[in-house]
């Protein structure tokens, strides 16, 4: 992998413009192309990023085939991930996917066995981990002042009032933000091993999706752990409180959403109250894109040799988490996960 790193941006929406500020400081990386279907979207892009007609496309296969890249930064709705991150690997182009690597998980274990097939080093964006309360959270309860960690609450919601692109997309909230909420979960917990979930799903009568916004779940875990989990779009007013209770005592943090570095913390030892407490200790707000794409581009040039959390193979964890929790829907009782032969090459064999 050459010192700088030649990309070709697919989808030219929030998603991209967001990864490109962040790329923008990194003095290893260059856009190569840029893929858009939507001509306006791709005149605009390309102006703002002084590329000539030659590097812009309409098609992707197109871009592949006429562009010298190193990696495509996929950015499109997930329902495309699937062809398109097919196509970069057979081209040996490394592919960054914006979550879910695809909305199917047996597409997902496809696109795996690809990249290790062509030799590709395939990737996931998820960044949300890279937070400051997620670092700081993590910190925490690895320090032991929890003592053993037996119970999560993990609630995350908002009021997206606007459906967009998820209007009719079937189970937007599992494969669009739970996504999102496992993978940092296993970044506080890194030995967590989900054993079984079930999850309920729901429209409240304002919702504008057209399938269930709303998720309460109940997830175990291998090590005696249990999480009580809500996540969705259709509430009336912003929802986030992260709470880890140990033997020693209890973490809460609370704030907006997930994705915002202003947190309050508050700790309560066993049995005793909670009271604020200022875990930041003056540790400035990060720039999540900015700390994945620095592990990202260490993974790609070869200059460390440690399989990131993100790399396809790695994400597979949460994807089976995932089907599972969907199955869980379907079946109104709880689904086994690590012990389920259809994950056993994700958990290293049925149990």
């Amino acid at each position: 992998m050459p010192v700088t790193i030649r990309t070709i941006i697919v989808g030219m929406g929030g998603i991209s413009r967001t990864m490109l500020r962040a790329l923008a400081e990194k003095d290893w990386h260059e856009v190569a192309a840029i893929v858009d279907v939507n001509a306006d979207a791709l005149d605009q892009a390309g102006a703002d990023l002084s590329l000539p007609d030659s590097a812009r496309f309409t098609d992707l296969d197109r871009a592949l085939a006429e562009t010298a890249a190193d990696a495509a930064l996929i950015n499109t709705p997930s329902e495309w991930h699937y062809p398109q991150t097919e196509a970069a690997l057979r081209a040996g182009v490394s592919p960054l996917v914006a979550k879910p690597l695809s909305n199917n998980f047996a597409h997902s274990q496809a696109l795996v066995a690809l990249a290790a097939e062509r030799g590709v080093k395939l990737a996931a964006g998820q960044q949300m981990r890279y937070f400051r309360h997620y670092l700081t959270a993590a910190e925490f309860a690895s320090s032991g002042a929890l003592g053993d960690i037996e119970q999560i609450y993990f609630f995350n919601a908002k009021p997206r009032h606007q459906a967009r692109n998820l209007v009719g997309f079937e189970q937007p909230v599992l494969w669009e933000m739970t996504c999102h909420h496992l993978d940092c979960l296993f970044a506080l917990l890194p030995d967590l091993e989900p054993e079984s979930v079930i999850c309920d799903g729901y429209l409240p009568s304002w919702s504008v999706y057209d399938s269930a916004c709303m998720i309460n779940g109940l997830f175990r875990f291998s090590g005696g752990q249990h999480m009580i989990y809500h996540a969705g779009y259709s509430t009336q007013s912003d929802c986030y409180e992260l709470r880890l209770e140990g033997s020693k005592g209890s973490l809460r943090c609370r704030g907006l959403h997930m994705s915002k570095n202003e947190m309050t913390y508050e700790f309560a030892e066993r049995g005793g109250p909670f009271e604020v407490v200022d875990l930041d200790q003056g540790r400035p707000p990060t720039v999540p894109w900015s700390l994945f794409f620095d592990r990202w581009r260490a993974w790609l040039s070869g200059e460390t040799a440690d399989e990131p959390h993100f790399s396809g193979r790695k994400n597979l964890k949460v994807l089976a988490t995932i089907d599972a929790a969907i199955r869980s829907l379907d079946a109104g009782a709880f689904v086994p996960i690590a012990a389920d032969e259809r994950y056993a090459a994700v958990f290293g064999g049925g149990r």
